[in-house]
């Protein structure tokens, strides 16, 4: 089962790429660990850490690609997505359970941009062909 998630946050570690062999035709695919935060605000004004949690993020396509290129550990980010929960056992015969967010949409938070270089539509990928 899984539920549709949104939320900002920070890498905890640079994207990784990889290829995965779907169908016959090597898809790539970027996995990141991401800790979703939760800010509160307080009466004057100033926000406070409120928790928050550490999800793997999977994120496909040309889009895998690009955020390997461009987003190094400590970005932040808003990812949208399903969430759910992976169970495996490892060698020893111990299960391990994590949250995963196999992402959407995945972008850059304005708040910690300095700079940025934009392609026209004409050079971006085509979203259909490019998934």
């Amino acid at each position: 089962m899984s539920t549709l998630f949104s939320g900002t946050g920070n890498l905890g570690s640079a994207p990784v790429l990889k290829y995965v062999e779907i169908e016959g035709e090597q898809r790539p695919v970027a996995d990141m660990r991401v800790f979703f935060d939760r800010r509160v605000k307080q009466e004057d004004g100033s926000y406070v850490e409120g928790g928050g949690f550490w999800v793997t993020v999977s994120l496909w396509g040309w889009r895998a690609e690009a955020v390997t290129k461009l987003l190094s550990k400590g970005a932040r980010i808003f990812g949208r997505g399903r969430l759910r929960e992976e169970t495996w056992e490892d060698d020893q015969g111990e299960t391990h359970k994590q949250m995963r967010l196999d992402a959407d949409y995945f972008t850059v938070d304005l708040l910690c941009v300095d700079k940025l270089t934009l392609r026209t539509k004409a050079d971006a990928p085509d979203e259909e062909a490019a998934s």
